[in-house]
């Protein structure tokens, strides 16, 4: 009898084993690829504010770019960010009486994990920057995106699928700037035609991920 209830045991422990296994074993998502469709999500800024990228998806073109204010690359391009931001009439993150009819909207997201709140949201204060910064706690929607360094952007057209993938353009010295990527992918996508570049090698720092 001891021996039957001695085997059973073992059985169920071999079970039980057998099924964290398969759990452990279960691939995670993909990062996207470009052309791939992309799934809605929603992140917090600094002060608590919820975005849901869904709201946009199939209605607006979405510039995705992932930012670090510890990074001198991502820094020097904020000015330039700035004014894309600007030009594009996205005045505001989240749709409002002021931007409702902008075609563009922007997701500025920190996945950067030493960079707490307060520092990145006294860097915007001081900075005066126009966008909302989303904190992606774990680095789960860089890990999504595939995304490596900052500044890395992504922009996703009214088809919901990733038209362009990489750097915003082809300097980091903006004097010395010939190919406006982003900007050219998000006028293309606004007339209704094929960006002319799709996807080119995003340079900067890596996101310091946990």
């Amino acid at each position: 009898m001891k021996r039957k209830i001695g085997a059973s045991l073992v059985m169920l422990v071999l079970l039980g084993m057998t099924s964290l296994t398969m759990n452990a074993s279960e691939p995670a998502k993909k990062p996207y690829r470009l052309g791939d469709a992309v799934e809605p999500f929603q992140l917090k800024d600094v002060n608590g504010k919820e975005y849901d990228l869904g709201k946009y998806l199939g209605e607006k073109i979405i510039v995705v770019d992932f930012w670090n204010l510890q990074c001198p690359v991502s820094r020097s391009y904020e000015e330039r960010l700035k004014a894309l931001y600007e030009k594009f009439g996205a005045k505001k993150a989240e749709g409002t009486e002021e931007d409702k009819n902008a075609q563009v909207v922007f997701f500025v997201i920190d996945s950067n994990e030493p960079n707490s709140e307060e520092a990145i949201k006294k860097y915007a204060e001081e900075n005066k920057l126009p966008y909302a910064i989303l904190k992606d706690w774990k680095n789960v929607i860089a890990d999504r995106f595939g995304a490596g360094v900052t500044p890395e952007t992504f922009v996703i057209g009214k088809d919901k699928k990733i038209q362009y993938h990489g750097s915003i353009d082809d300097s980091q010295n903006v004097e010395k700037v010939k190919e406006k990527y982003l900007e050219s992918a998000v006028d293309a996508l606004l007339k209704g035609e094929k960006p002319p570049f799709t996807e080119k090698r995003a340079f900067g720092c890596g996101i310091k991920r946990i």
